[in-house]
């Protein structure tokens, strides 16, 4: 096989290299792949002026902190609840150390008062603190309050059906309802507002927590 002479009459060699003007393979630009499983959506830059939206999530992107107007209002009913319940335990002490034959209904007042001191003060506490704990706490004290009112109303009725005259038996009877209701109301209005929403996002919030929505998804192995 001959190769081709250059001017000077000497036989031209075979370039080993590239083709002068040509790039190697490897220096032409590849398009940019996106990671496995992302969405295909055409990019539109955004109108002139108009800034770049954010990325709706991923690192360094923290949660938002809620609004914890009801988990607040909550926790101040619940500390108000636990004050009213140590003065019925000092009550249910200084009836039970004066009477002598005490009826069964101061000790359960006393047993279910004490209880109550310690829900409704854990529950108001942590609910400034963010404890999902508090919240449950809170929950179940007040059901008992709740619980404990009906039980008192229906006692005190039985109580004063026994009398004699009925006109007094009937506006007794009416006042002991009305009080026992009107007493319900502060624990059913914190219950209300320890259940929603909102009060379970402001427990479940942690300061300098990443959100959830919008992160990166997980590596795929290759």
């Amino acid at each position: 096989m001959t190769y081709p002479q250059n001017p000077q009459g000497q036989p031209q060699q075979p370039q080993s290299g590239p083709i002068p003007g040509q790039p190697y393979p490897a220096s032409q630009p590849t398009p940019a792949q996106p990671y496995p499983g992302a969405p295909q959506q055409p990019f539109a830059p955004p109108a002139a002026g108009q800034p770049y939206p954010a990325y709706p999530g991923g690192p360094g992107v923290y949660q938002q902190k809620p609004n914890g107007a009801t988990a607040i209002i909550a926790g101040i009913l619940a500390i108000l609840g636990g004050i009213f319940a140590i003065i019925g335990v000092i009550a249910s002490v200084v009836v039970i150390s004066n009477v002598h034959e005490t009826p069964w209904q101061f000790y359960l007042t006393l047993v279910v008062d004490a209880v109550l001191v310690g829900l409704l003060f854990y529950g108001g506490i942590g609910l400034f603190l963010h404890k999902a704990s508090a919240r449950l706490c809170t929950i179940i004290g007040c059901g008992l309050t709740i619980a404990l009112g009906i039980v008192s109303a229906v006692v005190f009725s039985a109580a004063t059906s026994g009398l004699h005259s009925s006109s007094s038996s009937a506006q007794i009877l009416g006042a002991g309802i009305g009080g026992a209701l009107l007493g319900l109301i502060p624990p059913v209005a914190t219950l209300v507002l320890a259940i929603v929403k909102p009060t379970a996002d402001w427990v479940n919030y942690r300061p300098g927590a990443p959100a959830q929505q919008g992160a990166y998804p997980p590596p795929q192995s290759w």
